[in-house]
């Protein structure tokens, strides 16, 4: 059989889109190599693997010995922390690796369609994602949060265009149904409520304002039904609305806010920091000399998500995905069109280039990356060939903890991020603390952080009742040196990062 030549369908792509191309697969190839730090990883995987085998959701402490096992803690990510485990489960770390990294590589094509879109413009919009990746690296590593990704550029594509008047309301029901899933997942579900309420109430206003372009009544009513619903929706989970105390607990928590980084404001220090600076810069001036002129709606978004990103480096992330496109738009009022639109006509050599440019993703999917030549100094820092998975970062104590399930007992004191990993690896050891940073009162904070400073350490030790030490040798080198200098201590392991002592029995 024989097809006339124009019924075959031919693929074929603008040169220009291949610079989005570019920057999404340079973004993923640096994702895709992150290694996996124990923080926020393991005890929200061990959480996953206790609602699948029990089918209840915990409401207690359950690991620590440094408080009543009976001590409520809410887990508020429990269906994120259920989807980890499922994945871990289906194909280990290699497959959460995977995902996370095909989580934030499709909302970020998301952005720079949306980008492309509004500014005609792929080089822009290249442009746009570099920003808004550059933004996120410090807030990549697999945890709860990575389910959040898709929701909020969703629904931020949604809201923009219907405002825009390119999809019809219909399309607005997804939000709902969005936060039915958000809520349960991880517990930024509010931004989504944030954002709805900035389109309703920028909108709103200027309507009263009779503003041009302004949504219809009818429109607006319609945007103001689905807020409502979303509303209501995010009461469909385990804690009704008493999932809302949990988040603004969270936010005030004194240990979280005062301990944590990622809850501080940030500094020009580090490539996503940096990237955030140059990025509010290079926003204002746009928008300052461009002809674009933002409206009252992208006023409150724009001012809103600053705030947040400033008040904490956790919301750095959502500031980029949200704004970025912004930035593309200004600059395609500002720029010579020649210098943003190529002038070549699409061309089916292109796809292909664009399959070539893909291929190096191959080589760094978690089931083959450990065979990368990368530099000595990363894989210094990473597992290789571990039956736990791949990319495991040096900070995860996998051989000290294989020491301790050999050698049991004892009442451990250890660095934070090691109370991740026993509570996954050896929960019935009990953590002195870990990453559920608000459940532990801040004294008790105070003492760890002195403890692994050096001050008073022997001490305070004595005080908690520990008698065996597992520390990091770079983050707690003070504690290192006291114990050295301790008569009744005595060191029965050492590695290349951990060590683990004991306190000798008086005869």
């Amino acid at each position: 059989m024989r097809f006339a030549r124009s019924s075959l369908p031919t693929l074929r792509l603008h040169l220009d889109s291949l610079w989005l191309l570019i920057v999404l697969v340079g973004l993923a190839l640096y994702v895709s190599l992150i290694r996996q730090p124990p923080h926020d990883f393991w005890w929200h995987l061990k959480i996953g693997e206790l609602i699948a085998a029990t089918h209840r959701i915990p409401t207690t402490n359950i690991f620590a010995w440094t408080l009543p096992a009976e001590t409520p803690f809410v887990y508020g990510a429990w269906l994120g922390q259920w989807l980890l485990y499922g994945f871990y489960r289906w194909g280990g770390v290699s497959l959460l690796l995977f995902t996370r990294t095909a989580l934030f590589t499709a909302a970020l094509a998301l952005v720079g369609c949306e980008a492309r879109r509004l500014s005609g413009s792929w080089r822009l919009a290249a442009l746009a994602v570099a920003f808004a990746g550059g933004m996120a690296l410090n807030n990549l590593i697999v945890r709860p949060q990575m389910w959040s990704w898709l929701p909020f550029v969703l629904m931020t594509l949604l809201l923009r265009r219907y405002v825009a008047g390119v999809l019809q309301g219909r399309w607005l029901l997804l939000c709902p149904l969005l936060m039915v899933f958000w809520v349960n997942a991880h517990g930024a579900f509010v931004l989504g409520l944030v954002l709805q309420g900035a389109f309703f109430a920028g909108e709103l206003l200027r309507a009263l304002w009779r503003d041009a372009g302004a949504l219809p009544w009818i429109k607006l009513r319609w945007l103001g039904v689905i807020l409502l619903l979303s509303l209501l929706a995010t009461s469909i989970n385990p804690q009704f609305v008493g999932i809302y105390r949990y988040v603004v607990g969270l936010m005030m928590d004194q240990p979280s806010q005062s301990l944590v980084i990622e809850w501080q404001s940030p500094t020009p220090q580090g490539i996503p920091n940096t990237v955030f600076f140059v990025s509010i810069l290079a926003l204002f001036l746009a928008l300052l000399y461009a002809r674009y002129r933002l409206t009252l709606t992208e006023v409150f978004l724009t001012v809103g998500f600053l705030w947040l990103a400033w008040s904490g480096q956790r919301y750095v992330v959502w500031f980029g995905l949200l704004t970025m496109p912004l930035l593309a738009t200004a600059g395609a009022q500002l720029l010579p069109r020649r210098w943003i639109v190529g002038s070549l006509p699409p061309n089916a050599l292109n796809a292909a280039l664009a399959v070539f440019l893909c291929l190096p993703l191959l080589l760094a999917l978690p089931w083959v990356a450990e065979n990368l030549p990368l530099s000595e100094e990363y894989w210094k820092g990473a597992w290789r060939e571990v039956e736990q998975g791949p990319l495991l970062s040096r900070e995860n104590p996998l051989a000290a903890v294989d020491y301790l399930r050999a050698h049991p007992g004892g009442r451990l004191f250890h660095e934070m991020g090691y109370g991740s990993y026993l509570i996954w690896a050896l929960p019935e050891q009990g953590v002195f603390v870990d990453p559920r940073v608000e459940l532990y009162p801040h004294d008790l904070w105070l003492d760890y952080v002195r403890i692994g400073k050096g001050v008073r350490s022997i001490e305070l030790l004595e005080h908690y009742g520990a008698n065996r030490v597992l520390l990091n040798v770079k983050l707690q080198e003070e504690l290192l040196l006291a114990l050295e200098r301790a008569p009744d201590w005595r060191r029965e392991y050492a590695d290349a990062e951990t060590q683990i002592w004991s306190r000798v029995q008086a005869p």
